[in-house]
């Protein structure tokens, strides 16, 4: 199994449940056989959410990822290191936005 990271954008079904944001971006971690499998998690995690992928901007391996600062350094290894001490997808922070202007 690999580790993976995904940034996706994603629309909200519900907004008064997230504050009327109605859209957001999530940095997401997860442990997959392969891209397609990893795709699966994805939207799978999502829905379960009540929300809907709108772009996933890529899913790569997360081995070789390298951050500006060592702030994010630390803070990424640890997503992706709890990702691959379980078999559940690790949510980093939620950025939402209430219009598509934002």
């Amino acid at each position: 199994m690999t580790i993976y990271w995904t940034s996706v954008e994603f629309d909200i079904n519900n907004p008064t449940e997230y504050e009327d944001c109605i859209g957001g971006f999530v940095y997401l971690f997860l442990k997959a056989e392969d891209v397609q499998d990893a795709m699966t998690k994805i939207q799978g995690t999502i829905a379960e959410e009540d929300l809907s992928v709108k772009h996933i901007e890529f899913i790569s391996p997360y081995d070789q990822t390298k951050w500006d600062t060592k702030d994010d350094q630390v803070l990424y290894d640890g997503l992706a290191k709890e990702a691959g001490d379980s078999n559940e997808i690790v949510w980093d922070q939620i950025s939402a936005y209430e219009s598509d202007d934002e």
